[in-house]
């Protein structure tokens, strides 16, 4: 043999080390479509039992659906999809799990070699495409460095802050034969995050000593590690309110006595009204956005103190100024403070936050009009809010139904309500529903979107029924685009221009499919209608024809 040519004795082919690669990581579902540039790697994952393989209708479906799957999981997912448009498809999924700092690891098929920038069909330079949407890029350029890179792109995507990665291949690099390299996770990923100082968490308790009327404003970091109930514990001992970012509202479930409940434009007035009043904000494990603060009407008083606690350094004081920045994991940040509050008996609780629930509650119960015709977008919130099992999950779409729900939602425990509006892109819920019920397949599942976002992934309707995964999906029909009414209502005088659909029947288009669906044009009919949806066992489509004229606020302005 030449000494030039690979032994392959004791060998496997690239795809067949990157898919084993995959298993050492805990993958046990793999989204996406296969293509030509892709095939070495859906060949290996045919032999490979032990992960799932979810074949969608489009890509963008695939990317939705491994967001869904990391977020409800608290894990990282793959997708796979080919070169070119297969690629440029998965880009809206793999953007919002970069805005939404999810871990998906995008696996893609590139152009070989000896047709790479020829004008060849389908070749781009898909790093570059991928470079501002993901944490990192790389195209493997040989199979020698096929396991060491599904290394680093789990390792990436899962360190602070966490988020989507992407590595790709051509076929003649995953068809070359290799070494198996089966190294565990463990010896190569350090996931235990530094502790926050004494010296900080000090500060804090001083800052928290010297405050009138503190709050705590908590975020993801909560949520990913596992701290609610230490949360919980703190808010308890010291009497302190909490509000919660958007994009986590159920940080702290909303049914605790000192939850305020989600800040911003579609949050709750409970802690839109109380956090104004704090002269010192402690936000913890928090990425700190516009949405949740309403930066331009002042959510976050300016003359309030600032602590901003992260894991990730880089997200602190990026929309405020802050008067301490505190970095280290939540967990040390939480029950180091504790400890101080314990030892100092510090109490601070100087708000009824029961109360100021209370007001909030009677305010939107008093905007249901429980017999309208057409039915209200309040009331359909409610009711699902109503209907929705304690343990159920929920996920919502961006748009005018979505701010609706989300200003009805209640949480008995974290990680059960998924907003992507970080992202904003209409017609994610369905397969981050999708997803999500693959992840936690003991949790009824309901998402909620707007006709619009109904009909951008209806495509995976079809894979929701061949792969068995029952959600329910609740769509606020108004034939159009809700939204961006509500903006033309408040900035372009109510010129109404381009915003109309003429929609099919949804719940008749889910029977097509051979799901469970329903046409809901009376009150009276909703609550059976999303009840029979769940007991059905089969994926369902809930079309509720809502009132055009019951728009969700475009700003939230203090009182």
């Amino acid at each position: 043999m030449d000494s030039t040519e690979k032994s392959t004795v004791g060998t496997v082919t690239g795809a067949r080390a990157l898919v084993d690669a995959l298993l050492r990581e805990g993958v046990d579902h793999v989204f996406g479509i296969p293509g030509t540039q892709n095939l070495a790697v859906i060949d290996a994952l045919r032999d490979t039992p032990q992960i799932r393989f979810i074949l969608t209708r489009h890509e963008q479906g695939a990317a939705f659906m491994a967001y869904g799957f990391a977020r409800a999981g608290m894990r990282p997912a793959v997708v796979t999809a080919t070169e070119g448009p297969g690629l440029t498809n998965l880009a809206t999924g793999i953007a919002a799990a970069h805005r939404g700092l999810v871990p998906v690891i995008s696996i893609c098929g590139v152009q070989e070699s000896v047709v790479r920038e020829r004008d060849s069909t389908q070749d781009m330079d898909q790093v570059t495409f991928m470079k501002p949407i993901t944490k990192w890029a790389y195209s493997i350029p040989n199979v020698d460095k096929v396991q060491e890179c599904v290394r680093r792109a789990f390792r990436v995507a899962l360190t602070e802050p966490q988020g989507p990665t992407h590595i790709e291949a051509a076929s003649e690099v995953l068809l070359e034969p290799c070494t198996p390299e089966p190294t565990a996770p463990a010896a190569y990923r350090n996931m235990v995050l530094p502790a926050c100082t004494e010296e900080q968490l000090d500060q804090v308790h001083e800052m928290l000593s010297k405050a009138k009327q503190p709050v705590f404003v908590i975020g993801r970091g909560v949520i990913s590690e596992k701290m609610s109930d230490e949360m919980g514990k703190l808010a308890e001992l010291t009497g302190i309110p909490v509000g919660a970012l958007q994009y986590s509202p159920d940080a702290l479930p909303t049914t605790h006595p000192l939850a305020l409940g989600p800040l911003g434009r579609s949050g709750f007035g409970s802690a839109n009204r109380v956090v104004p009043k704090a002269d010192l904000i402690v936000a913890i494990g928090a990425h700190i956005d516009v949405f949740s603060t309403m930066h331009k009407y002042g959510i976050f008083n300016q003359n309030a103190k600032l602590v901003h606690h992260s894991s990730a350094p880089g997200q602190i004081g990026i929309v405020f100024p802050v008067t301490l920045g505190v970095t280290g994991s939540t967990a040390s940040f939480i029950k180091g403070l504790a400890a101080r509050a314990a030892k100092s008996k510090l109490k601070k609780a100087w708000v009824d936050v029961p109360k100021a629930r209370a007001e909030w509650e009677t305010e939107l119960q008093g905007a249901v009009k429980h017999d309208a015709v057409p039915i209200q977008s309040q009331f359909v919130a409610h009711m699902i809010r109503k209907v929705l099992p304690q343990n159920g999950l929920c996920v919502v779409d961006a748009g005018n139904g979505g701010k609706h729900v989300r200003s009805y939602f209640k949480s008995w425990e974290p990680g059960t309500f998924m907003c992507i509006d970080d992202w904003a892109s209409v017609g994610g819920s369905f397969p981050i529903a999708l997803g999500a019920k693959l992840a936690r397949p003991d949790r009824p599942v309901l998402c909620a979107s707007g006709d619009m976002g109904a009909m951008c992934n209806i495509g995976e309707l079809e894979t929701a029924m061949r792969e068995n995964i029952p959600v329910v999906y609740v769509v606020f029909n108004d034939q159009g685009l809700g939204n961006e009414r509500a903006f033309q209502n408040e900035h372009y005088g109510g010129r109404f221009f381009a915003v109309d659909y003429n929609n099919p029947d949804f719940g008749a288009l889910a029977k097509v499919f051979g799901a469970h669906g329903e046409h809901v044009t009376k009150p009276d009919e909703l609550e059976g209608a999303i009840q029979r949806a769940f007991a059905s066992g089969k994926p369902a489509i809930v079309d509720v024809m809502i009132d055009q004229n019951t728009l969700a606020p475009v700003v939230y302005r203090p009182q």
